[in-house]
């Protein structure tokens, strides 16, 4: 590999497939290498999440090591992106998704209860202001059971001000983000899981 190049290769699960990308903006590794380490990445099982491989480039006597998957600089988290707004939820799904997240998508507080028993997340990002079951009345059900004591809840709404800030903390949420919510706002919730 050239002085300052970067080879990257992930794996990324979707909703009916696999999306794989491979990255090399050096020029010493070459394509037939290259298809080597996605033969070797596909190969692994899919509780591997990680690892590094040794492979010498061109015949030679030195070594390179393949670096682990990073999935977006964060681990892999499994988060519920909860909204009635189908475009705001799916917007923020794929954001995530590109990040490398496994991301569910929920459009009413009835389903965000569903997804959350079933699925289990690590994070929920939940609309405030949705009819029926709002996310206020999402987020106290569900800290109310000791199965989701280490799940972190993230108020996302369009509505600014101290009182709904303070309304959201007294029904149960760890954050509260303003839409639209910028990427740089998105790792840092990520950074605090």
């Amino acid at each position: 590999m050239n002085e300052g190049g970067h080879f990257a290769l992930s794996v990324r699960a979707d909703e009916r497939d696999a999306l794989v990308t491979v990255v090399d903006d050096g020029a010493g590794i070459s394509n037939a290498l290259l298809q080597r380490a996605l033969e070797l990445a596909l190969g692994r099982r899919p509780a591997e999440r990680a690892y590094t491989v040794r492979m010498p480039l061109d015949g030679a006597q030195r070594a390179a090591s393949a670096p682990p998957l990073t999935y977006g600089s964060s681990p892999r988290r499994r988060i519920l992106v909860v909204d009635d707004n189908i475009d705001a939820a799916q917007g923020l799904a794929m954001l995530l998704r590109e990040l490398g997240h496994d991301v569910q998508i929920a459009h009413d507080g009835h389903a965000a209860l569903e997804a959350t028993r079933l699925n289990q997340p690590q994070l929920v990002l939940l609309d405030l202001g949705m009819p029926g079951v709002d996310g206020y009345r999402v987020v106290s059900s569900l800290k109310s059971d000791p199965r989701f004591a280490r799940v972190r809840f993230v108020a996302v709404t369009g509505t600014e001000g101290d009182e709904a800030r303070r309304r959201s903390r007294e029904a149960g949420f760890d954050d509260y983000l303003v839409k639209p919510v910028a990427l740089a706002t998105l790792r840092e919730v990520l950074a605090r899981l």
